[in-house]
């Protein structure tokens, strides 16, 4: 099964694992190490002891994947991944021999950040729930949930009373290991299904067709910039072409990325300011780039030199030299 999800979805040549696979390998060595861990019950020397620092990292790592399950974003987002890495390294501190101090922080900070990552995953597929879910996608998070559940249910619960002795102490490392092993049989299992059953995002409504309110208003933005050259004022905002348009700034902002077809308002000046500097970059008269960039509108040549390589794909000084030497 741990090896299922591994190869699950993928055919042909070898490519990167994408954030659920990648979280699933990450989850089933620290599930394992977790598992053989409590087995040896400190009985494994090193190993034993790099065993438990990574296994540790369990809690964190099921986390991550809860994520990726509930989440069709093809990238997690970065707060997480430190959650998790602050759960981890602190885990692993508690099982070196550290001076009290110190590891009373890395016990207390494994703790807060342990009991975070279990509350989050539980949580995980509720955060994105929508009514319009299939039913088979709404019975597989009812199964994550009741099964998670559970595991912690045992894992944390039922152990909650201090061992007596140490045949009591060993059989609840064999639950928690028992436990660990269903976590990732399961876990391998949920990853397997989703990658099997990918989760969409949602539909984003379709755009209006636009009107000919619409085209009107698009036209007067583009006479303000080819024949009143607004792009050329530097600090130029969204408010201030609204205002000489007597439109609301809404209104300016939807054209330009609608019928105007630009990411938003700043693009649109950026491009027509850089339509202008390659105009004035072909001139033969060979004007300082400094004075090309303050005549389209930019503050300091800085910023000039950014838009325009992100706009064109060189430089200022590149593209002028090429255009010279075009006959």
């Amino acid at each position: 099964m741990t090896t299922a999800f591994m190869t699950a979805g993928t055919r042909g040549p070898w490519r990167a694992p994408g954030r659920l696979t990648a979280y699933g390998i990450a989850m089933a060595v620290s599930f394992a190490c977790y598992a053989v861990g409590h087995v040896l019950n400190g009985a494994g020397g090193p190993a034993g002891t790099l065993l438990d620092m990574v296994g540790l990292g369990a809690c964190g790592w099921a986390w991550l994947i809860a994520r990726a399950l509930f989440d069709p974003a093809k990238q997690d987002a970065w707060w997480p991944r430190i959650v998790v890495l602050v759960l981890v390294v602190s885990g692993a501190l508690t099982v070196l021999t550290l001076p009290t101090s110190a590891r009373r922080i890395a016990e207390n900070t494994y703790a807060l950040t342990g009991s975070a990552a279990l509350l989050l995953t539980f949580f995980e597929p509720f955060h994105r729930y929508r009514r319009d879910l299939s039913a088979v996608e709404k019975r597989f998070r009812l199964t994550f949930v009741v099964v998670y559940a559970a595991l912690v249910a045992v894992s944390i619960l039922a152990p909650h009373g201090s061992a007596v002795t140490a045949a009591e102490a060993y059989r609840l490392d064999l639950i928690n290991s028992g436990c660990a092993m269903g976590g990732l049989v399961t876990g391998a299992a949920a990853i397997v299904w989703r990658l099997r059953h990918p989760l969409a995002e949602p539909m984003r409504p379709a755009r209006r067709a636009p009107t000919a309110e619409d085209q009107d208003l698009a036209a007067r933005i583009l006479r303000l910039l080819r024949e009143d050259r607004i792009h050329a004022e530097p600090n130029l905002k969204v408010a201030d072409v609204a205002a000489r348009l007597g439109q609301p700034e809404y209104r300016v902002s939807q054209c330009v990325t609608g019928v105007l077809g630009f990411e938003n308002f700043n693009r649109m000046i950026n491009h027509h300011r850089i339509e202008q500097a390659k105009a004035m970059l072909r001139d033969p008269a060979r004007r300082p780039i400094l004075d090309i960039a303050f005549d389209c509108g930019f503050g300091s040549v800085g910023p000039f030199n950014r838009a325009f390589k992100a706009e064109v794909g060189v430089t200022p000084r590149a593209f002028r030299a090429s255009a010279v030497a075009q006959p």
